[in-house]
């Protein structure tokens, strides 16, 4: 799970860091690990929020910056991970927050502290499925599942959607498999320069293609054409 700490308190940023460390060094036998990145302001933080699966905010101690503002433009740019707001100078349940947002009373406790992280971890084991294409001046993020194939040029990644869109990632076609990980095995090299998704794959061709949900044909390699056949029956 990936944690923006956002904290205008360095010695209380510094303390939940900790916190959350603990919490994910009890994970380490799991895939729940914590990435923690911490900020003491929160424009950084609003470069890229849909990067993260849960937001950890208190700015009472910087004048000029409201907190509200701050979620509300988390929103606006499309964040869907829960926000916890941590009390401590402002009592934030006193304000206008969304439905979902989350409190927790500093100095915090570990108790309530695992109870919210939980309940962000069910949120994101809900939530559906996203990756992070990183284009030269923005990183965009998409379903899984929109996904058809993604093909090599010029050293870099483009990336076909079920919309019709095709998008541009930065890095080899290589480094575009690796981010999707082992839990995406429907996702397998047609030959050396293409990579499809099996799922959106509607037939193999006698002349040795798969043949797209778009239309679109690839040739196969030998060892692609055969687990196609299985998956495809």
């Amino acid at each position: 799970m990936h944690i923006a700490l956002c904290d205008d308190n360095f010695g209380d940023r510094h303390q939940t860091e900790r916190l959350l460390k603990r919490e994910s060094d009890k994970q380490e036998d799991s895939s729940s690990m914590f990435i923690i990145d911490s900020y003491g302001n929160p424009e950084t933080m609003l470069a890229h929020p849909r990067a993260y699966d849960l937001f950890i905010i208190d700015l009472s101690n910087t004048e000029g910056v409201n907190a509200l503002d701050v979620v509300n433009k988390l929103i606006e740019s499309g964040a869907t991970a829960p926000v916890v707001m941590c009390c401590s100078g402002i009592d934030y349940r006193e304000m206008s927050f969304p439905e979902n947002t989350m409190f927790l009373e500093k100095p915090i406790k570990v108790a309530e502290l695992h109870e919210v992280l939980e309940k962000a971890q069910g949120i994101k084991d809900s939530a559906p499925d996203m990756i992070e294409l990183r284009e030269l001046l923005d990183t965009i993020y998409v379903n899984v599942s929109e996904v058809l194939y993604a093909r090599e040029k010029g050293g870099d990644t483009m990336v076909t959607l079920t919309d019709g869109r095709t998008l541009k990632s930065i890095g080899q076609l290589w480094l575009f498999r690796r981010t999707l990980g082992t839990k995406h095995p429907q996702f397998i090299y047609a030959n050396p320069g293409v990579l499809i998704n099996s799922d959106h794959a509607s037939a193999l061709t006698k002349l040795g293609f798969v043949r797209m949900s778009d239309g679109k044909k690839f040739r196969l390699s030998r060892a692609s054409k055969s687990y196609l056949k299985t998956l495809i029956k």
